[in-house]
């Protein structure tokens, strides 16, 4: 919240640095002539980094991931990519370089989401890397000096960010090293790259060092030497025996004439430089010669004192911006920016002719002291201005000035808008009361402390009794996307870990997702300082404890990421950046609810309000100034109020606001009021304090407010598209991200400002003395319906999904990289929030004003939330968005998502989808069926006029075209939906069929059938009663599978399925149940089917008994004579096959004979034979080829002969029984002794 020392209009977006994927980070080791500890040179290499955070401790994560330095580089003549993060990280022996683009072309086909990280043998100095944009090819150029003084000239081709391949050549051919005569017995100081092949050296001795080259590829740097050894014209400049003052600057000792800061002068002319000795310097780059030569507060040469010299901290990051915009008429060609740490002043100095040493330039306010009264907007009497960028405009009217501001630990960042040529009192005014701050954002330190969903915040009593799971509120809390990195999380794992492996002596690393380890490491740690006797409660506060520690360490190392770096400034966009250790931060204008709760103690208070403030507040179009600050005194009041009541209360009044948002109650607005109200107690927990201090806060009696103050207030939290729609263009990668960061933002603030004004009107609906045109119903409505929106909105930001998908054009490449990393590493290697993932190609659909500078953020997020509802119901988008989940496999997702699905009759269907897919069949036929009827009968007559408006019309007509706007169900199957319920119950039963459910796709066939009406559908009845019979014999539903082979009307398709139904049930024993069945009209085919399974039969003795099958088959159908030939076949191979036969203890012969015996007796005696064929005896008979079957004939046998063979087999079992037969096979048949 802001002080009173200026108000806060600005917010930091700040957005983690991780690579796109895994294997997205190319690392470089680049060729140095230095000698390593071993005397071996460093030999160039390229290696592909999977970034692996598991066990990586704190100092590795510092050398990784928390730079020393970094900043922005904007290229202006190539657009894509454009911006590139720098960072140095590892000692200051790794650059990393990354681009940062929020958006590319429409028809880029590639994305430039690859990191390099550039290894140097030795540190690269500090303020000595800098970056430059050739004007003869697309690519980045890199200067960099080491401490060993060696000048890298680095050519970074753009292709180097899009394809990994494109760095694969040779690193000599891109990496060009250089040794300056220059630094041979000096130091470099701070390098500048006025171009690609110009560069600027200042030196510790205080001379510059100028660096031409005219080929791109030339190694040599042409060098010129600029310094002077005395600029006062004193007699102490020369003598030797008089020592300079110097100061200490990492392991240098700088002269004071050292220039800190130095650049171009816009017309190239001359060098321009702020040196350590409190003055600004200008040298002729033509003759060599300085020029003008002023103290940067315009103070005079004292050559008399004797006082020691003062010195600007050599650490100071920036002195001086050139600005080449003239003044007012004849007043300068162009102006020079400088910063004064001596008195913390600003000078705007107009230069005339910087060969002129005193009257080529001039201060352009003398009389105003241009102080930022730091001071006093942070509180303090100690404090240094690190950086500062200024944005002109023609005539300097609209002067901006960005600060960043250090005290001790802290920094903050500062602006200004003000006339540089405003009069003296004006402008001292400006500079005095003017400032606006910008706030650090919900992802600081600060920020994670006010955030009511921080375990860590909350009252340990309140926990115990009101917060049941605790674990997994820290585990929403932790990994809520873009809050920590995994780096930040594995590390302090790590630390964590390591009180617990010393205290059980143990090194063994736990497997498992980083979730389960950390759940782990907390459940141990909890367990080993307790004891048996320890009660539950006692667990469950050291459970608390220890996830207190963790979080200490992950907020620790979250700490030393948001150091701040850098401030830098995109021309083009005019947006304001901060480089931190491991965020990159845009600054965004805040919303006007944003900024009503980041002031509101300007806001409450009888003193003026601050300009910007008031200025920002009175921009509402239709809206008087007074009006707005009554709905920001009421949307204070409101905040505090809830604030102020007990945390047990909180916990209830999230419950009902659940509930009513999740269950359809069948009551009325008032009767939902009230019981909202009485299960929460609202009532009995507001004190008489608590309404004095609300009506203070609202400035006004209850009476008079009013409902239109709290429409405005719900206005306020959204935002009308303006403008019209940009030129073809994609969201790229970190473009993404930042849209994401700042909604999740918008989210959690609108979240929040609904419930506030939900409590209120809860509150004031029992007053009797109410305004006439307050209406508690009407807005408890209007609320309800926003917080609807806002929270499914929260559920897509804040949840991941594990199948990422495109967003444009050119992240299909990356895509594929992405399956390729997953496949490799078994897991997903990037994540995305589903908000991402269906909205992201819509990123650039709603329209832009222009131009919107640091209102980029803010107002593309608020517009793009609204892109889900835009043109669609609120169900509509519920149904869509589950689809797409169901489309993307997000199961899991789908079924937490389920909830705030309405009980439609699409919605019902989809949930049957996900029934069905989570293997839940019966759940999903009750959905399935539920559903049925609106969906699958046939429409009426309709035009199509009303097609497109009604969704359903009146008539309760559905119309897939409306329902289905993702195109969920395939274009094959989208006609069976309203084109009656048969067809519809058919696209049902395939879809379980797919999930082998094959009862259910038993049972809808079944309702399918009964839905058929008329002759025009013998088709689809055709394949229903096939889908039937093929599910229930799958399922042992053999009476229905009969049932619908025998109501089939194809003969092909009916005698298939007859013999497919006869091995089923034979294999599953159902034999008995065969036989019961009529066969009405397939008695032959039957028997036909049987007879092939015995002739298909090879081994008798195991599988089933066909034989035994269709002799039982034709005895029931009483064809005695038929079941005895099978019979007397089965009887012929048994002798010809078996060897069991030869066995005296085997009755199988003796048993077939009695059955074909008394088969026969059952006819009369002229009907008591068969006909069989004659059997072949292979040690009697020979046959040729092809023959045999001619040369058979068939034969009658007899009831007698069957009884004369039954007698042989008796004699032959008692021949072998006594031992009767011979020692010498002599064939076949035995010869009885």
């Amino acid at each position: 919240m802001a002080t009173s020392g200026g108000a806060c209009l600005y917010q930091e977006a700040r957005l983690n640095i991780e690579p796109a994927f895994s294997g997205s980070t190319i690392s470089i080791t680049l060729p140095a002539e230095t000698m390593s500890t071993f005397g071996t040179r460093t030999q160039p290499r390229r290696t592909i980094v999977t970034e692996q955070h598991s066990g990586q401790d704190e100092d590795n994560f510092a050398r990784r991931h928390l730079a020393t330095d970094g900043g922005l580089f904007f290229r202006r003549h190539h657009q894509y990519p454009r911006s590139f993060l720098w960072r140095i990280l590892d000692n200051r022996k790794v650059l990393e370089v990354q681009s940062v683009d929020l958006d590319q072309d429409a028809t880029h086909d590639v994305e430039a989401n690859l990191t390099l990280l550039l290894h140097f043998s030795s540190p690269i100095r500090p303020s000595c890397v800098v970056f430059a944009e050739p004007d003869d090819r697309d690519a980045l150029l890199v200067f960099a000096i080491t401490n060993a003084n060696e000048l890298y000239t680095i050519t970074l081709h753009h292709e180097f960010f899009m394809k990994p391949a494109a760095s694969e050549l040779e690193i000599s051919d891109w990496c060009k090293r250089s040794s300056l005569n220059a630094l041979v017995f000096r130091t470099p100081y701070r390098l500048a790259a006025p171009s690609s092949n110009q560069l600027l050296v200042t030196l510790d001795n205080g001379g510059i060092v100028y660096l031409e080259k005219e080929n791109k590829d030339d190694v040599i740097w042409n060098e010129a030497l600029y310094e002077q050894k005395s600029w006062t014209g004193s007699i102490r400049g020369l003598l030797p025996w008089k020592s300079e003052q110097k100061v200490r600057f990492e392991t240098s000792e700088l002269e004071s004439l050292a220039a800190a800061s130095v650049a171009f002068s816009p017309d190239k002319q001359h060098i321009i430089t702020v040196c350590l000795d409190h003055k600004l310097r200008a040298w002729n780059r033509s003759t060599g010669k300085p020029g003008m030569q002023k103290d940067i507060l315009g103070e005079p040469e004292r050559p008399n004192d004797k006082s020691a010299q003062y010195l600007i901290n050599p650490s100071q990051a920036k002195l001086m911006q050139i600005i080449d915009t003239p003044g007012r008429a004849g007043d300068g060609n162009y102006h020079v920016v400088t910063y004064s740490p001596k008195q913390h002043q600003f000078k705007f100095w107009a230069v005339r002719d910087a060969d002129a040493a005193e009257q080529g330039i001039y201060d352009t306010q003398p009389e105003v002291n241009l102080t930022p009264p730091v001071d006093i907007l942070m509180n303090t009497s100690v404090w240094t201005l690190e950086e500062f960028f200024v944005v002109t405009s023609s005539g300097w009217r609209s002067t901006e000035l960005w600060i960043r501001a250090r005290s001790g630990p802290s920094s903050r960042i500062y602006s200004l808008k003000f006339n540089l040529f405003d009069d003296a009192k004006t402008l001292t005014t400006t500079w005095e009361n003017d400032w606006v701050s910008v706030d650090s954002g919900p992802v600081s330190i600060e920020g994670l402390r006010q955030n009511p969903l921080n375990p860590a915040e909350w009252d340990p009593e309140a926990i115990s009794l009101y917060e049941i799971d605790l674990t997994q509120k820290w585990l929403d809390f932790l990994f809520f996307p873009e809050r920590f990195t995994t780096a930040t999380l594995e590390a302090a794992l790590v630390v964590y870990r390591k009180g617990l492996e010393s205290g059980r002596n143990t090194q063994s690393r736990p497997n498992g997702s980083l979730k389960e380890r950390i759940c782990g490491a907390v459940g141990t740690f909890a367990a080993l300082k307790q004891n048996d006797d320890t009660e539950r409660t006692d667990f469950e506060r050291s459970i608390a404890a220890q996830w207190q520690a963790l979080y200490g360490l992950v907020k620790d190392l979250h700490k030393r990421r948001a150091e701040y770096l850098s401030l830098e400034f995109d021309d083009e966009r005019g947006m304001p950046w901060i480089v931190l250790s491991d965020y990159l931060s845009a600054i965004r204008e805040c919303a006007e609810t944003e900024v009503i709760a980041l002031n509101a103690s300007m806001l409450s208070s009888v003193k003026a309000l601050p300009a910007p403030l008031r200025k920002t507040l009175d921009q509402k179009p239709n809206t008087k100034l007074d009006k707005t600050l009554d709905v920001s005194r009421l949307l204070i009041a409101a905040a505090s109020f809830r604030k102020n009541l007990p945390t047990p209360f909180q916990s209830q009044l999230q419950r009902e606001v659940q509930c009513e948002l999740l269950q359809s109650r069948p009551l009325s607005i008032v009767d939902r009021m009230e019981l909202m109200e009485q299960n929460s107690d609202l009532s009995r927990q507001v004190s008489d304090d608590d309404v004095v201090t609300l009506v203070e806060e609202l400035g006004m009696d209850m009476k008079s407010v009013r409902n239109d103050t709290f429409l405005v207030a719900l206005e306020m939290l959204g935002e009308k598209e303006k403008g019209r729609t940009p030129r073809s263009k994609q969201i790229a990668r970190f473009g993404l991200h930042a849209l994401v960061r700042v909604s999740q933002e918008t989210l959690e603030a609108r979240y929040n400002v609904l419930l506030d004004l939900l409590v209120l009107v809860l509150f004031m609906q029992f007053e009797e003395d109410l305004a006439d045109d307050f209406d508690p119903s009407l807005l408890f409505a209007e609320i309800i319906d926003a917080l609807k929106d806002c929270t499914l909105l929260r559920w897509l930001a804040g949840t991941v999904w594990s199948n990422p998908t495109t967003t444009g054009p050119s992240s299909i490449n990356s895509m594929k990289h992405l399956d390729e990393a997953s496949r490799k590493s078994r897991e997903s290697s990037t994540s995305q929030t589903v908000l991402e993932g269906i909205l992201g190609y819509r990123s650039f659909e709603p329209a832009f004003p222009s131009p919107l500078k640091t209102n980029l953020l803010t107002y593309w997020s608020r517009v793009w939330l609204a892109q889900i509802f835009k043109s669609t119901s609120y169900d509509a988008a519920l149904d869509d968005v589950m689809g797409v989940l169901l489309m993307q496999k997000e199961y899991r997702l789908a079924s937490q998502f389920s909830k705030f699905m309405s009980e439609d009759n699409w919605a019902t269907y989809l949930k049957g989808r996900m029934h069905l897919a989570l293997g839940e069949p019966a759940l999903a036929s009750i959905c399935f069926q539920k559903a049925a009827f609106n969906l699958g009968k046939k429409p009426h007559q309709m035009t199509e006029g009303h097609k497109k408006l009604m969704r359903k019309s009146a008539l309760g007509m559905f119309s897939l075209e409306d329902a289905d706007q993702i195109n969920f169900i395939p274009a094959e199957q989208r006609d069976s939906f309203s084109d009656g319920l048969a067809k519809y119950y058919h696209h049902i039963l395939g879809l379980f069929e797919k999930h082998r459910a094959y009862s259910f796709v038993a049972d809808f066939a079944h309702l399918g059938l009964k839905s058929i009406n008329g002759q025009g559908e013998e088709e689809l009845k055709k394949e229903l009663l096939s889908r039937l019979f093929s599910a229930s014999v799958l399922t042992n539903r053999f009476e229905d599978a009969y049932s619908a082979m025998i109501r089939q009307q194809d003969d092909a398709l009916k005698s298939s399925s007859l013999h497919q139904l006869i091995m089923a049930m034979i294999q599953h024993s159902q034999t008995s149940c065969l036989f019961k069945f009529p066969f009405v009209g397939l008695i032959n085919k039957v028997d036909d089917i049987l007879t092939s399974f015995c002739h298909l039969t090879l081994n008798l003795a195991s599988g089933p008994q066909y034989y035994h099958l269709l002799y039982s088959f034709r005895i029931s159908r009483g064809n005695f004579r038929g079941a005895a030939s099978i019979l007397y076949e089965w009887l012929q191979r048994l002798k010809t096959t078996s060897s069991q036969v030869h066995d005296p203890a085997d009755e199988s012969l003796t048993q077939c004979y009695l059955m074909i015996i008394n088969t026969l007796s059952s006819v009369s005696e002229e009907e008591a034979y068969i006909l069989a064929d004659q059997r072949i005896d292979t040690t009697q008979q020979r046959f040729e080829l092809g023959d045999a079957k001619k040369k058979l004939k068939r034969q009658i046998v007899t009831l007698d002969t069957l009884r004369k063979e039954y007698q042989a087999e008796l004699d032959r079992v008692e021949a072998i029984e006594s031992g009767q037969y011979p020692f010498v096979d002599g064939g076949d048949e035995m010869d009885i002794l």
